[in-house]
């Protein structure tokens, strides 16, 4: 008899869905079959079965001047539950010009409190010596992927040309996946320039200053470089239906390269800026114009983009509100962890994108892309019993009230969405129940020490 039995849901597994059993020995997935018994038993009727969603991209306590991001690694572990996500990589933040390792090891104890299961990013705004000396200790400590910028001159994230080169050599010697933020810095700061000339830095000069072109050249740019050096890329967050072909053609050309998007540019247009209090929707890059999300959903669908990550960043009202009417303080960033599974697969329940690829894009393939496969990612037998019941039948309207993210608005209140998540469990626990809440533990998450990147994808 099995710890734990999930009885008669439909699993997802193989790429289909098998109505069967599924148990759990301790924290591992013990056997996927037919009248299963176990010591506690969860029945799953008519339910789907999934692997625990992977956020690949979250800002827990992320400052921006005088204000900090209101999800911290134990909020944000209990809000990302909630929604299905059982894994979770963020990100270090250097601190002036740092080596890689003091950011690591801080950000380490920033994580202790971490309730589902994380791994991290190495990130990087100014490439010193010390930097890439270090480079070479990432594989060691599982850190597997190496977040730049190609924006952000001014507050001195940016590389430039040279860098990029210098940081993919090096980044190739090691098999570590360069993820990229890709815009094109100098001209959004001459925009933004210009902009402020003109005392235009309301919310809507989002649009004129950091329009589709900046983000398309930049995803080009890097998918170049890429495949000049042989180093494998990552294009985060992309925003348009531009930059997402534009990753499509690169990548028929021959660029290793991969990319994911975010449900905020699935769902949201530039509309939302012309509605009061529309810099609560700011974010970078920002949501577009109409019609660049079909694109997006179409890149999804034929899986040029392979991946949905969140870049959860979300502030309280009051701390949008210190903006002042301009752009260059508002604090950039908006929920997303609790939402994006059931977001995601409300598109494939509308028919934006074929059910197997919305599953895989949250689950699977983030899973391989960051090194965590089958570990994480998948309901292979011996794996970690990470699930998501997911109850496809429900409907539901997004707001604010119903939700765990520790902010107080959100960006898709009144949003009536198809499905809901039911029940998660990390490691044969249950840690959230639709009816029951939170049922885990602040401290339970562990680090999860990554592989190289699975080579499929960027091929």
């Amino acid at each position: 008899m099995f710890d734990l039995v999930i009885k008669n849901g439909l699993i997802f597994f193989e790429n289909s869905f098998v109505n069967a059993d599924l148990a759990i020995e301790g924290e591992k997935i013990s056997a996927i079959g037919q009248n299963l018994s176990g010591k506690k038993e969860i029945d799953a009727k008519g339910k789907w079965v999934l692997p625990g969603a992977v956020d690949a991209h979250t800002h827990f306590s992320l400052p921006f001047y005088d204000s900090i991001a209101s999800d911290d690694f134990y909020t944000g572990s209990i809000a990302g539950a909630a929604g299905g996500v059982t894994t979770f990589i963020d990100f270090t933040a250097q601190e002036n010009r740092e080596g890689l390792i003091s950011s690591i090891n801080r950000r380490f104890e920033e994580a202790k409190p971490a309730a589902i299961d994380y791994s991290l990013h190495a990130c990087i705004a100014q490439f010193t010596e010390e930097v890439a000396n270090q480079i070479k200790l990432l594989p060691d400590l599982g850190i597997m992927s190496f977040k730049i910028f190609t924006a952000y001159n001014k507050i001195g994230r940016m590389q430039n040309d040279e860098n990029l080169y210098r940081i993919m050599e090096l980044c190739k010697l090691h098999n570590i996946l360069v993820t990229v933020h890709a815009e094109n810095g100098l001209v959004i700061d001459y925009l933004t320039n210009e902009a402020e000339k003109r005392n235009e830095l309301g919310i809507t000069a989002l649009r004129t200053t950091r329009p589709v072109f900046t983000e398309s050249e930049a995803i080009s740019r890097v998918c170049k470089f890429a495949r000049f050096t042989g180093c494998k890329a990552h294009i985060v967050h992309i925003s348009s239906g531009e930059g997402a072909e534009t990753l499509e053609d690169e990548k028929i050309n021959g660029a290793p390269v991969s990319g994911e998007t975010c449900p905020q540019y699935l769902y949201l247009d530039d509309s939302v800026f012309d509605r009061p209090n529309g810099h609560y929707w700011g974010c970078c890059p920002p949501v577009r114009p109409l019609g660049q999300q079909d694109r997006i959903w179409n890149c999804l669908n034929n899986e040029s983009v392979a991946m949905v990550a969140t870049d959860h960043c979300p502030f309280n009202k009051k701390d949008k509100d210190t903006w002042g009417g301009s752009i260059n303080r508002l604090p950039m960033g908006i929920p997303g962890i609790e939402t994006m599974p059931e977001l995601v697969l409300n598109g494939a329940l509308n028919g934006k994108v074929d059910l197997g690829i919305a599953i895989k894009s949250i689950t699977e393939n983030p899973a391989k892309i960051f090194g965590m496969y089958p570990e994480k990612g998948s309901l292979i037998p011996g794996t970690d019993a990470d699930i998501m019941i997911f109850d496809q039948n429900a409907e539901q309207t997004i707001t604010q009230k119903n939700l765990h993210m520790n902010n107080d608005y959100s960006v898709y209140e009144g949003l009536k969405i198809k499905g809901k998540n039911a029940m998660t469990i990390l490691r044969g626990k249950v840690i959230f129940d639709d009816s029951k809440g939170w049922l885990g533990e602040k401290g339970q998450g562990r680090f999860i020490k990554r592989k190289a990147p699975d080579s499929k994808f960027f091929e």
